[in-house]
């Protein structure tokens, strides 16, 4: 009877330590590790913060981080702002539909899944309504122009503030699934190995599905020879695609808007970002490939007959018609 006595106080013991300890220890919170400047390729865990384009973010989820991944682009992954020692709240899973620019007006958020127009009704959102939208990372969004997805089809894998005047209050239906569409094309054997992953990198982060990595390697082998040609070039203009300083200052903020970082003009990859999202516009707002051709390399105002200040034909069909010509080549499908 003694032995269990006292087995029996010795227990209550240690269940009161234990949960005085296990209390002590609750109420302490985990310590964010200060990680210094984001980089890719790192191993982060949740409430990691690091440094980014000047300012602090907090790690939502541990993952691996991958270029494109950037704090900036990348809101399923990372808080902007310190943690503080505490777990930052949950975000939003899924896509979130703006009425207005700059993520303004009324918001929708959607799941993955297909929706038509009367789904997209269903969800509050009505038709041909949609200014801007935020795309967690490794998601993509099909946007199309008539229900039942037909009609032009944008697509996005990050977040888009304004969504230019072609695509403007023109969705009337939608497909939201995770990752990117598989690139259904190789790369051409001129081609650079190197090139192709410059290309490849904008094309994905496009949403492409490599017909657009074609068309950059094309315009890239006019520009500059795949850069062999930039050592005699007369031109001012940044390495692979040529973008001239003017057109390139215009366009900074745009690009430091679009991939959360500065422009470096030394960088092989920024030049080919820069280059590739000036011509992207210009495909959107003139209609067409062959059109965006013309206007990348004559300017907005181009047209047929036009000379430069000195009274020199600006002879962009000639230029369209070598890329186009180079694209198809390659196995472009538009």
């Amino acid at each position: 009877m003694t032995n269990k006595k006292f087995s029996f106080k010795a227990l209550s013991l240690m269940v009161v330590l234990a949960v005085f300890i296990s209390t002590f220890f609750a109420v302490k919170p985990v310590n964010a590790a200060a990680r210094g400047a984001w980089t890719p390729n790192t191993a982060y865990a949740v409430n990691d913060t690091v440094t980014y384009s000047g300012s602090t973010y907090t790690c939502l989820q541990a993952h691996t981080s991958l270029v494109g991944w950037e704090p900036s682009n990348a809101p399923a992954l990372w808080q902007k702002g310190g943690s503080g020692g505490t777990t930052p709240p949950p975000t939003t899973n899924g896509v979130t539909f703006y009425a207005d620019i700059n993520y303004g007006g009324k918001a929708v958020t959607l799941g993955i899944g297909n929706y038509t127009l009367s789904q997209l009704n269903a969800k509050g959102i009505p038709n041909d309504w949609m200014s801007s939208l935020k795309v967690p990372s490794g998601w993509t969004v099909e946007v199309y122009e008539h229900d039942n997805f037909g009609g032009t089809k944008w697509t996005y894998t990050s977040n888009s503030s304004w969504v230019g005047n072609a695509v403007n209050d023109k969705m009337s239906s939608v497909k939201i699934y995770t990752g990117s569409p598989s690139p259904s094309v190789t790369k051409p054997a001129e081609v650079p190995s190197h090139i192709w992953t410059y290309v490849m990198n904008v094309d994905n982060r496009f949403g492409k599905g490599g017909d657009f990595a074609l068309l950059l390697s094309a315009v890239i082998k006019k520009e500059s020879s795949f850069g062999a040609g930039l050592s005699g070039s007369p031109s001012a203009g940044d390495g692979l695609m040529q973008v001239e300083p003017n057109t390139r200052n215009a366009y900074l903020s745009q690009f430091s808007s679009r991939f959360g970082r500065t422009y470096n003009h030394s960088s092989e990859q920024d030049q080919v970002s820069m280059g590739a999202m000036i011509l992207d516009e210009k495909i959107i707002k003139f209609g067409n490939i062959y059109n965006g051709l013309l206007h990348y390399n004559g300017g907005d105002y181009w047209y047929p007959g036009a000379t430069d200040s000195y009274g020199r034909p600006i002879l962009a069909n000639l230029y369209a018609d070598e890329v186009y010509a180079t694209y198809k080549r390659y196995g472009g499908k538009h």
